[in-house]
């Protein structure tokens, strides 16, 4: 059991640094590009219109949707919902349904063979070692 729950954090610790090397946080990318529009259009109307700035932008803007897209794949696929169509921007709902997932998840209460109800960390762990020991 040990062995397991070690080599779980360690792919864990992995994932999350090939997760952060090849996609880096989706809401701080989101963020930096639209303060990039931002201080181009501000340069813009103090400078005038300049082709290469507003191609700068028009770039920004087109890595703004990806990011965006990227962040409702990412709250889609954390929420577990499949029936939402492409193109939808509903974050917030997203977020909200990840959220009712990770408190339904959750074990609050187990109740052993005897019937007594067990609602510390400590007990329900011991009932589930327990457990797992008696079935192998």
């Amino acid at each position: 059991m040990f062995l397991l729950h070690k080599r779980l954090k360690h792919i864990k610790m992995r994932l999350n640094d090939w997760n952060k090397k090849d996609f880096g946080n989706i809401l701080v990318e989101k963020k930096s590009v639209e303060n990039k529009i931002q201080e181009l259009n501000q340069v813009m109307i103090k400078e005038g219109f300049d082709k290469d700035k507003n191609e700068q932008v028009e770039k920004h803007h087109e890595d703004w949707d990806n990011l965006c897209k990227q962040e409702e794949i990412f709250w889609r696929q954390k929420s577990r919902v499949q029936w939402l169509k492409e193109g939808e921007r509903n974050t917030i709902f997203f977020h909200r349904s990840t959220m009712a997932n990770r408190a339904h998840n959750r074990i609050s209460s187990i109740k052993n063979e005897e019937g007594q109800i067990h609602q510390s960390h400590e007990g329900i762990e011991a009932m589930l070692v327990q457990h797992f020991r008696d079935i192998t």
